[in-house]
Formats: C-alpha cells, structure tokens, sequence
C-alpha cells in the first residue's frame, strides 16, 4: 500500500516506528493510515478529522480495504476527543499554527505519545519553536519535493529534554537544525530556490531599509549552506 502514497505521506511512513498505535489527525481518506495498518507497520490506527465529511471518506476508504477492525474513525478537534494515548502521532496537510494549536489543546495526550511526525504547510519555525519550548526533543528530519512544492518532516519524542536542536536560531528553526547539520539535499535545492526569491525582492528595495538587512542577512546564511 506505501506505493500508492504521495511522496510526503510516503516519507511520512518511514518515520513511524514499527508495530505501535498510530493516530492520524487531519486524515482525509485515511490513506496513510490504511497504508501503515495493510502494510503492517501499525499495529491499529486511529484516523481523526474534525470535519464529518472527510471522515465519511475515510470510512468508505477503510471498508473498501477491509481494515475497520483495526483503523477506528475519530471525529475531534485534534486530539481533544482522543481517550488513548497511541504510540504515535501524525500531524500533516495543514499550517504551522494550526499544528501549535492542536498541540497546545493536545498536550495532555502529545506529552505521553511515544513520537510525533509533523509536517507542516507554512510556519516550520513556529511548529520547531513550540516543540523545543516544551522540552521535545527533535529525533530526525526529512526534506523532499512533492508535485514541485518543498515539504519539511519533523520527528519528535516528548521527553522533556529537548535535545538534539543544537544552537537554536532563526535560521536553523525556519529550515531545520536536522536538515541543516546533515547537508540535506532535498534543503539544498528550497535554500538555493530561496536565494532567487531573495534576490528578486531585494532589487526593489533600499538598501537602508530593515527588511532589506534582513533578507540579505538570510540570503549569506543560505549561501553557506549550499556553497
């Protein structure tokens, strides 16, 4: 069943550590989770939306492939409505801030899961801030390119150390202390795309100005990266 994920939820797969309970949250047709459960990698699934439609999609996913004796459907606001904690958690296709949220509304349960996969949309810094502000410590990141946008894939364990982040920055909270310290490729190609965008916004700008400072300051940081 993996080969019939995306590429990010593909990615997503290989970070979930083998043989636990996976709750899914945000999981539209419950791909992942039907792939992760028929695959073997999770022992059950739990597949959360918030929104009824989604998981009436879901559901019909899961019949179809015969697993609703071991993928449960969840209607919650994140992980408010969850009365287990599962082995894992899986939060993806939605912003930074909306994952902070559901964190923060979570945390009881998000505190006491064995790993959290995050992938958010926009705003990775916010999400990275938060997980180390709550003593997560970061465990491993993925980069990759899906249908030509970048994603970030951050792995966590809620153990109240947050280790492995090494010096935190602006920088390396915006593209990841992981992805950074391991040269990733994946990152190489967002950084070099990132000093394109930089150059062209910079040309319209004074070179006095505090913005223009700012993003120069971040071009000579990516710049190192790829050189």
């Amino acid at each position: 069943m993996k080969k019939e994920l995306s590429e990010r939820l593909s990615c997503v797969y290989d970070l979930v550590t083998v043989g636990g309970v996976v709750a899914d949250v945000g999981c539209d047709h419950a791909f992942l989770s039907i792939a992760l459960v028929a695959d073997g990698r999770a022992r059950r699934a739990i597949a959360i939306d918030v929104n009824r439609g989604p998981l009436e999609r879901a559901r019909q996913h899961i019949v179809e492939n015969g697993l609703s004796d071991r993928i449960d459907i969840l209607q919650s606001d994140g992980l408010t409505e969850l009365d287990t904690v599962p082995d894992s958690i899986v939060i993806c296709g939605m912003g930074g801030s909306l994952i902070v949220s559901i964190l923060e509304k979570g945390l009881e349960i998000a505190g006491k899961t064995g790993e959290l996969i995050l992938s958010p949309q926009s705003d990775a810094a916010m999400v990275r801030y938060w997980l180390y502000d709550h003593g997560f410590s970061l465990s491993e990141e993925r980069a990759l390119v899906d249908s030509g946008k970048y994603y970030q894939i951050i792995k966590t364990i809620p153990d109240g150390r947050a280790a492995g982040w090494g010096e935190i920055s602006p920088f390396s909270m915006k593209y990841g202390p992981y992805l950074l310290a391991h040269r990733d490729k994946a990152l190489k190609g967002q950084l070099e795309n990132r000093i394109d965008v930089i150059e062209s916004i910079t040309e319209n700008l004074d070179s006095n100005e505090p913005r223009y400072k700012e993003l120069k300051g971040e071009e000579s940081l990516c710049r190192i990266f790829v050189r």
